[in-house]
């Protein structure tokens, strides 16, 4: 449920980029906190140049007089290191598709909980109507029983769905038309009973479908439950290490190519 609001000086940028700038942020929205394709709310205001004041070099970047400064209202709950995914794959999208340099991307998240929003109708829908999501708890009891690690990243709360079920929902809207039934039984029991089954931890389940991935080859698969590893608290140095076990086991070819699916889609910082 995210409400950009872009301000940039007068006469800089174009409808057309301007566009641009929209679609390569609600892309970045989509790919790295699953935002829903249609919930795309966005504000450009172009100032004056006599209203339009920023630091030229501050932390050392220089920015031009095309900066971009981008503030979005959304839920909070998103982990630090998904964060710093989303700022850096929105910079270069932008940098790409508009042509700007990346120094000239300030993007501020500003998180804000389910009651902060009405969608219309004068109503609160996140919390009169609450989507499915909304009303689940975040982990669990298995899960909330142990200590989290210091550096394991923060599940989603609000923003979106748990893992589980933002991909139970996209493997819907992917294979609803060809196959019903297959996006049935992926919603309802694969990501409706198979994964919340506390006989196992999610980093548990995570841990077991990558090392059946990665031995079957199935790279295409890989990206989602990459991400999904990630919010079960593993870390990139562990992926890394289970990628170098299966070597082992699965073969190395594969496993190879599981380790560049992760440099891809998480680089190291």
């Amino acid at each position: 449920m995210p409400f950009i609001r872009t301000s940039y000086r007068r006469g800089r940028h174009d409808d057309q980029q301007l566009r641009a700038c929209a679609d390569s942020l609600m892309e970045s929205l989509i790919r790295h906190f699953r935002v829903p394709s249609d919930d795309f709310f966005q504000v450009f205001h172009a100032v004056e140049a006599g209203e339009f004041f920023f630091s030229p070099d501050y932390l050392d970047i220089a920015r031009s007089e095309d900066l971009l400064l981008i503030e979005i209202a959304l839920g909070p709950g998103r982990s630090p290191e998904r964060k710093r995914r989303f700022y850096r794959d929105a910079a270069s999208r932008i940098a790409e598709q508009r042509g700007l340099r990346p120094e000239d991307v300030f993007i501020v998240l500003i998180e804000t909980g389910p009651e902060n929003w009405s969608f219309g109708l004068g109503q609160a829908q996140m919390i009169d109507s609450p989507p499915v999501w909304l009303q689940e708890p975040v982990q669990s009891a298995a899960e909330t029983a142990k200590p989290a690690a210091a550096d394991a990243p923060v599940p989603f709360r609000l923003a979106e769905p748990k893992a589980e079920h933002s991909l139970k929902n996209s493997a819907g809207h992917a294979y609803a038309d060809i196959s019903p039934a297959f996006a049935d039984y992926t919603q309802r029991v694969l990501f409706g009973e198979v994964w919340p089954d506390p006989a196992l931890s999610l980093r548990d389940r995570s841990l077991i479908t990558l090392a059946a991935l990665v031995t079957a080859g199935n790279d295409k698969q890989l990206p989602y439950h990459l991400e999904l590893a990630q919010e079960h608290g593993l870390s990139r140095s562990e992926l890394s290490a289970v990628c170098t076990h299966l070597a082992f086991y699965a073969g190395w070819p594969r496993a190879a190519s599981a380790l560049a699916v992760l440099e891809r889609e998480w680089p190291a910082t």
